[in-house]
């Protein structure tokens, strides 16, 4: 587990940004819901509340038209730097409004920025890896 101060990088969050840009965007949601899930089984969060976040990602991703921008290299870094902002403000927006108390500054400062920084570090990878494996599954038609 990479961690920098209480931030980690979201594999989970890459995984599912990462198969949604390489062109599946109903697979990149299916990774986002069932990653949530285990996310969640696996935390002390309210179980749900991953998956809720890596969905709404995966959607907002997919408008993106990978197909088009898929060879870009601006594409994954400007979805992961939006979508873990997204994500973790998604977190902890639905954490304050069940009760819990959220200090905002804290929040930015040790965990928003550091995953933010960390997620734009390996997005890069872990997108080409799911590109190269998303062809393999998924090859394109030779017509």
């Amino acid at each position: 587990d990479l961690a920098l101060f209480r931030g980690r990088v979201d594999l989970v969050l890459l995984l599912t940004l990462s198969w949604t840009l390489a062109g599946d965007a109903a697979g990149g949601a299916l990774w986002g819901f069932v990653g949530g899930l285990w996310l969640g089984l696996l935390s002390g969060e309210p179980l749900g509340l991953s998956s809720l976040a890596l969905v709404i990602m995966a959607f907002l991703a997919s408008l993106s038209e990978g197909r088009v921008w898929r060879s870009h290299i601006i594409l994954p870094l400007a979805v992961a730097l939006i979508a873990s902002v997204g994500y973790h403000a998604i977190s902890a927006a639905v954490l304050f409004l069940t009760g819990t108390d959220v200090d905002w500054l804290t929040f930015a400062r040790q965990i928003l920025l550091p995953s933010v920084l960390l997620n734009a570090a390996l997005i890069l990878p872990i997108y080409a890896f799911s590109r190269w494996l998303h062809d393999l599954v998924y090859p394109e038609a030779v017509v």
